[in-house]
């Protein structure tokens, strides 16, 4: 998936010695910067910051001032002096589609051109409104090809450009949290072509699953479930500030966990794992693409100490948070192993955006 969305841009990532990935979530914005030498990758920074209420809603930005002036404050707090960074897209702007086509003539030259004529019948909004880019699969001399659609609204598109832009950073590359996750996957886990592997991103305001199989997306979703109802349901329970109710969510408060807040943690893992059941069923009935053999979860609500096996549970699969950290590697002294184990699940994608910028500028 490695040239999957630079059209969106046209634009390459070149110079600068370190990969950067920066992520815009609806409660937070997160920064990773790696370093490469042969085909080894370390962190070197990594850093995140709570975004106000409002300032990203449903992934579209509704206050650009505040969301600038947070990258700044990012940025400055990392001392960043690599100013080109990966950033993404997801939410209700973005449709990813895996197409079949039959080409008329076998002209595999007018590939483009049929996909784009076909992707009209699967965007909910008028392709004029849309930027589109697509990855071949593979292509028959039958003229059978198979492709994977991304179409993006222009307007959502441009807006996260220029609030990165204006906040003295240069989006090289657009890419997509679902391939955001699958790099991190591809680059810390063995691959095994004969078995597909679900990738879980539990956000705060989405529950994105991404179905990988011999180094394809085949089956993506999207949903709107996400942590930040339970944040917001401790915080009016034992009212409690935002911030500290989230770190009692994820256990990183200090003190006995309140009978209610287990109650209400055990409730949101219940349904956050039907709806990731729900997601596999229509994998399985719809995709034809081969069973999946674990789940892989990542997201600030993967740091909710029973959601694993709550998903184990209602699916039936080995499940566990992903690891960023089996390959790649960082230095004791900067980073210690209590506060990568803290930061695992909510650094993979922008983990993820920083090895593609490091794939871009080969």
């Amino acid at each position: 998936m490695a040239n999957l969305l630079e059209k969106l841009t046209s634009l390459l990532s070149v110079g600068g010695k370190t990969a950067v990935g920066l992520s815009i979530g609806t409660s937070s914005i997160k920064l990773a910067e790696l370093s490469q030498k042969g085909k080894v990758w370390k962190l070197l920074r990594f850093g995140s910051v709570q975004l106000p209420d409002e300032v990203v809603v449903n992934r579209e930005i509704m206050n650009p001032v505040a969301l600038v002036e947070c990258i700044r404050t990012l940025t400055n707090q990392m001392q960043l002096k690599n100013r080109e960074v990966c950033i993404s897209i997801s939410g209700n702007a973005l449709i990813v589609k895996k197409m079949t086509l039959e080409l008329e003539g076998h002209q595999k030259k007018d590939l483009q051109d049929q996909i784009f004529w076909e992707a009209e019948q699967y965007l909910p909004f008028d392709i004029s409104e849309v930027v589109m880019d697509y990855h071949l699969i593979s292509y028959s001399n039958e003229g059978k090809a198979e492709v994977i659609l991304v179409a993006v609204k222009k307007a959502v598109l441009e807006s996260y450009m220029d609030c990165v832009t204006q906040a003295g950073l240069k989006p090289t590359i657009v890419d997509v949290d679902f391939f955001a996750l699958q790099n991190l996957f591809e680059v810390n886990y063995p691959a095994n072509p004969a078995e597909a592997v679900a990738l879980v991103d539990l956000g705060a305001s989405s529950m994105k699953i991404a179905v990988i199989a011999n180094g394809i997306p085949i089956f993506t979703k999207d949903g709107t479930l996400g942590g930040k109802a339970l944040t917001e349901e401790i915080q009016k329970a034992l009212n409690l500030s935002y911030i500290d109710a989230e770190s009692l969510k994820t256990g990183e408060r200090e003190g006995e966990m309140p009978q209610d807040v287990i109650d209400l943690m055990n409730r949101m893992s219940e349904n956050l794992a039907v709806e990731i059941k729900k997601g596999f069923d229509f994998y399985n009935a719809s995709s034809g693409g081969p069973p999946i053999s674990y789940v892989l979860l990542a997201g600030g609500a993967a740091r909710m100490g029973n959601i694993s096996k709550a998903v184990e549970e209602a699916v039936g699969l080995p499940t566990q948070v992903m690891n960023p950290f089996n390959a790649i590697s960082y230095s004791p002294a900067v980073f210690s192993s209590d506060y990568l184990s803290r930061i695992a699940s909510v650094a993979a994608v922008p983990i993820g955006l920083a090895l593609r910028a490091g794939a871009g500028r080969k």
